[in-house]
């Protein structure tokens, strides 16, 4: 909640409809003056009478974001959208719109699209205010995303679930750079996991990945800190669980990022995994893989798979 002089703010609303291979560019616009995350809604028809829903790869995705409605949130606006008006140059983007929207309003109209939903064979993503009986295979995820990025709704998310079910085994070190909710952290820990670090540079993420990581009661596995790579030293030199693991280094290490940042962070990602160790690079966007594939080899990577969902890229690669 954002406070000036001790009252609770309103909001502006912003929003962009793009194509799918706009999404990352305007994210990135957009994180550059809202507060906290950036929400990606894509498309989605659910199945009456189930919890069951499909992504509709072919219709815009909504691109929002909010700014403390203060003297300076329509010059943010304005400066949102003149970006966004040279982008639609190049790529299919609408004009920014806006609204205001109440506080109390802001921190609950988004529950509404938020359901119960599976994701691989085990692995059931579950909204804190929804209820839902677990089978007894079943691995629940408890999310309360608030601001932060991740519900489980995207592909890029979708796409690291289904390799973290194939790839985590009982017992590992992991790292997720650029936890947003922290479900791949607390998805990672339900897979038997021995400890997690789970970093972002975002305030508001780290605040709402400790929330989930105790919401699901994964205190003792998941830690949650503010940075990235290389590892800040408080970071390193406070973990527990790098006495543990001998060379302080990742058996397997999830980078659900963007394309730029994944190019730009491969020597570190080469330098914090284990040799033999893995890492689940996604986030990409086609037109962006065969640079991130690039950067991972020239770091000391081999590529061990490739999946891709709709317009998006994950990579398995591991550290030779």
């Amino acid at each position: 909640m954002a406070w000036i002089s001790g009252t609770a703010m309103d909001w502006l609303e912003i929003t962009s409809l793009v194509d799918v291979e706009s999404v990352e560019a305007v994210c990135e616009i957009f994180r550059r003056h809202v507060h906290g995350g950036v929400s990606i809604e894509e498309d989605v028809s659910t199945f009456p009478d189930s919890e069951g829903y499909t992504v509709n790869l072919d219709k815009p995705v909504a691109i929002r974001g909010y700014i403390p409605l203060d003297e300076r949130a329509h010059a943010k606006a304005e400066e949102i959208d003149r970006a966004l008006w040279h982008l639609g140059l190049l790529r299919p983007v609408q004009p920014l719109s806006t609204r205001v929207v109440a506080d109390s309003d802001w921190q609950n109209a988004w529950k509404d699209f938020f359901h119960v939903h599976r994701v691989g064979k085990r692995f059931v993503i579950k909204p804190s205010w929804r209820d839902f009986e677990a089978q007894a295979d079943d691995l629940v995820v408890e999310i309360d995303p608030g601001m932060a990025f991740g519900t489980g709704l995207h592909p890029t998310t979708q796409m690291c679930l289904f390799e973290i079910e194939h790839h985590v085994k009982p017992g590992q070190r992991i790292l997720d750079l650029g936890t947003g909710s922290g479900i791949l952290a607390i998805a990672a820990a339900r897979m038997g996991a021995q400890s997690v670090l789970a970093l972002d540079i975002d305030a508001v993420a780290v605040d709402s990945a400790k929330s989930n990581v105790d919401l699901n009661g994964l205190q003792d596995v998941v830690r949650v800190a503010m940075g990235s790579l290389p590892l800040p030293p408080a970071v390193a030199s406070s973990s527990g669980a790098d006495q543990d693991a001998g060379d302080g280094k990742f058996d397997l290490i999830l980078a659900n990022i963007i394309a730029k940042v994944i190019v730009e962070l491969s020597g570190h990602l080469a330098s914090a995994a284990r040799q033999g160790g893995l890492v689940i690079a996604s986030g990409i966007i086609v037109e962006k893989a065969s640079p991130v594939e690039e950067s991972l080899t020239a770091a000391g990577f081999s590529i061990v798979s490739r999946a891709q969902r709709g317009d998006w890229i994950a990579f398995v690669a591991r550290k030779l």
